[in-house]
């Protein structure tokens, strides 16, 4: 009877111990496959259907010397590969890059219609640090979130290229 006791007592003890490493391994596994479906890969950004303008000749020497603008493009173009980093980085940063941002912003096409679109990036950009810097937030909501921002950031592309082609032609009006 002891011997039965001791074989009863010792199945007990291998029996939860293999249970709770498979509960551990099972965790585990779990959490690798979440933060591998939170990861926003270029594949991701690549998926994202929004229509894209770019600058045209005339827009992209009024803006050659507007470095704000250079280093935002640049960035954004980091952004559809799938680097996120500037975009993560601290909010004061970013704050201090929209104020030089808007500040340099270049006299022929400082209106505000370019000034509202300005407006509509920054509040993107803002919201997608934030969004991007919380770990409860789903991989979707961020797609989404870097969605806006590239389509506001199209959107003041195209008013870039509307403004100069409207100011190029001469239309006259009558007295």
């Amino acid at each position: 009877m002891r011997i039965l006791k001791c074989l009863y007592i010792v199945f007990s003890l291998v029996l939860v111990l293999s249970c709770n490493s498979k509960t551990h391994q099972t965790e585990t596994s779990l959490n690798t496959q979440s933060e591998d479906t939170k990861l926003i890969t270029s594949k991701d950004i690549e998926g994202l259907r929004f229509t894209d303008y770019f600058l045209s000749a005339d827009s992209k020497k009024t803006v050659a010397d507007w470095g704000k603008y250079q280093e935002l493009s640049l960035q954004t173009d980091f952004l559809k590969k799938g680097d996120l980093s500037f975009f993560t980085s601290k909010k004061d940063t970013l704050k201090t890059f929209l104020i030089k941002f808007k500040k340099e912003v270049p006299k022929p096409i400082n209106t505000n219609v370019v000034q509202s679109r300005i407006t509509v990036l920054e509040t993107n950009l803002l919201k997608l640090n934030s969004l991007l810097n919380l770990d409860n937030i789903s991989k979707a909501e961020k797609l989404k979130t870097i969605k806006d921002f590239l389509v506001a950031m199209s959107n003041l592309n195209l008013q870039i290229n509307k403004k100069l082609e409207l100011d190029s032609h001469n239309i006259q009006k009558p007295f």
